[in-house]
């Protein structure tokens, strides 16, 4: 039986450490000053590998701090590549969507997104 890894969990587990702020699947009712979203929007899968494309969404209290935030998630997502530091082999990261700002309806808050594909060996 093929398992598939948990692509939000383990990016989630990744990016606490790095970025030190939150990192939720959901948006949260009260909503920290700074967090990051991921959630998986789609992607592909076959016995080898899983395929799955995120989107990661940043929030700060203003447009540098914002993009900051993203940038720096970006940087620790593309240094995956070639790594088993999610746990699973990690073989490779496509961007498909780069930085792009997207303020949040609901409060106008600054946010940003990018969306990346990576390809996870399963077991």
């Amino acid at each position: 039986m093929i398992s598939y890894p948990d692509a939000e969990d383990l990016l989630i587990g990744y990016l606490q450490p790095i970025v030190g702020v939150p990192v939720s699947i959901r948006v949260p009712r009260e909503r920290p000053a700074a967090w990051l979203q991921v959630r998986r929007s789609g992607g592909v899968d076959d016995v080898v590998r899983d395929k799955p494309r995120l989107d990661v969404f940043a929030w700060a209290h203003d447009d540098g701090a914002t993009r900051d935030l993203l940038t720096t998630a970006r940087s620790a997502i593309h240094a995956l590549a070639g790594t088993t530091l999610l746990g699973p082999a990690c073989y490779g990261v496509e961007e498909f969507l780069g930085p792009t700002r997207a303020d949040d309806r609901e409060t106008g808050t600054p946010r940003m997104w990018m969306t990346v594909q990576l390809s996870l060996r399963t077991s």
